[in-house]
């Protein structure tokens, strides 16, 4: 004698009206993407000091550009080759007291009031690009949330770097979660294997998994000149261009020529 299947196949199972608002709203997310059809650039900058990491980050003439300055660097490249544009806003958030110890909580603050600022522009209709210069510079500072007086040596318990961490990472997933273009800039430092230097990486502690794209800037000497050279390594959104190498500034003083990156402008890696 056979089983009898008795389960009405028509029947739909209903998931509440959680789930339904939860269906309506990833539709309209997937078709606003499909609409926009542009990937997203969230670049990161590493290499060598004054190789110009700095000015490529600004070179995009028609954008309107935010800086957080945690190198406090950014504003003499911004006066000297901007000519101080309106375009281009740099904020260095750094607070100090009168020994010039660093205010980390107040710094702190400082930065996540600019970049609700910048959210609140954004949130007005404006387009963006967001400009952290100094990531390696704000993960250091991140240690006076443990230890906020420099000038007294102690010794870290692993427990206490849980702090550190947690502050230096919420600050450039803030940065990640703003609607619009972002770059991270930051130095190289040397890569060990068993204390062996083998090579260089990007000092921005394991953030190079969110980034969409990453150049790594450097300097050589070719005839006498001192070359600025930019290079591709990594990129989700044209693979074409990986390994790509632009000679972004030549020339001899007074006779400096900047070609930047016309495809970074463009928006094209």
């Amino acid at each position: 004698m056979g089983i009898t299947d008795n389960t009405n196949k028509d029947e739909k199972t209903n998931f509440g009206k959680q789930q339904e608002e939860f269906n309506s709203r990833f539709r309209q997310i997937m078709e606003q993407k499909r609409k926009d059809r542009k990937s997203r650039m969230v670049l990161g900058i590493w290499g060598e000091p004054k190789t110009g990491k700095t000015g490529i980050a600004l070179d995009f003439p028609e954008r309107k550009i935010y800086v957080l300055d945690w190198d406090s660097g950014v504003e003499s490249t911004w006066i000297e080759c901007h000519d101080a544009t309106e375009r281009i806003e740099v904020f260095d958030p750094i607070v100090q007291d009168k020994e010039n110890k660093i205010d980390i909580t107040a710094s702190e603050q400082n930065s996540h009031d600019f970049i609700r600022y910048v959210r609140g522009q954004i949130e007005n209709g404006e387009k963006p690009i967001f400009v952290i210069d100094g990531v390696d510079t704000w993960y250091e500072k991140c240690i006076y949330k443990v230890n906020p007086n420099p000038t007294v040596v102690t010794k870290m318990m692993p427990y206490q770097y849980g702090p550190r961490n947690k502050t230096f990472y919420y600050l450039l997933e803030a940065i990640f979660n703003l609607k619009c273009d972002v770059i991270y800039i930051t130095h190289e430092t040397e890569k060990y294997v068993d204390n062996v230097a083998t090579g260089i990486q990007p000092a921005w502690k394991d953030w190079g998994g969110k980034l969409e794209q990453e150049i790594h800037c450097s300097k050589r000497k070719v005839k006498g000149e001192i070359h600025f050279v930019a290079e591709l390594i990594g990129s989700r959104t044209n693979g074409n261009l990986v390994g790509t190498r632009w000679t972004i500034r030549q020339g001899t003083p007074p006779n400096i020529v900047w070609n930047g990156i016309p495809e970074l402008q463009e928006g094209k890696i």
